[in-house]
């Protein structure tokens, strides 16, 4: 069972040549699949990743509960240190303060599955394929680039018809 699932991870594509300069900035979240992370995330939420000039980045995510109060998260990534050779959208992700109660020792997978020309749009996910994030710079939806990172996240095995549209709870 373990080979299988090595393989499976080993199957799933990051971006070609991702650019974490351009990749940096204030992102929306249009789409999540459920997770244990964001159980009270009800609102809107981002991600707003800065560019380090080691090579990595730092992180504030931002959301709102069912009582409207806001909840922030930060974390720093870094290309992961097991693939060689280092591969930029291949991101691990350790929170250091957050509502998310992940150790803060922890590094976990954060890949960047999809990022359009224009770094306008983005899906994130783990190799596993339990966790999926889409994501664009608009607050409000793009719903044919939403269309499109949902067909890709089919092909590449995630469970799309879990996926909660963001405002919705999981």
């Amino acid at each position: 069972m373990q080979l299988l699932a090595t393989k499976q991870e080993s199957q799933l594509l990051t971006h070609p040549d991702l650019d974490l300069r351009q990749y940096a900035g204030l992102w929306y979240e249009y789409a999540r699949l459920p997770n244990g992370y964001q159980v009270d995330c009800t609102g809107e939420v981002t991600a707003d990743y800065r560019y380090c000039e080691d090579g990595s980045l730092q992180a504030q995510f931002q959301c709102r509960n069912p009582e409207c109060e806001i909840l922030r998260a930060t974390a720093e990534l870094r290309p992961a240190r097991d693939h060689d050779p280092i591969d930029n959208a291949k991101l691990e992700i350790r929170f250091s303060s957050d509502w998310l109660s992940a150790p803060q020792s922890v590094w976990r997978n954060h890949w960047v599955l999809y990022v359009d020309a224009d770094y306008q749009h983005a899906m994130i996910g783990t190799p596993d394929r339990r966790c999926l994030w889409m994501l664009g710079r608009d607050r409000v939806p793009n719903r044919q680039a939403l269309q499109h990172m949902l067909r890709y996240a089919a092909q590449l095995g995630f469970s799309v018809n879990r996926v909660l549209r963001t405002g919705e709870t999981g």
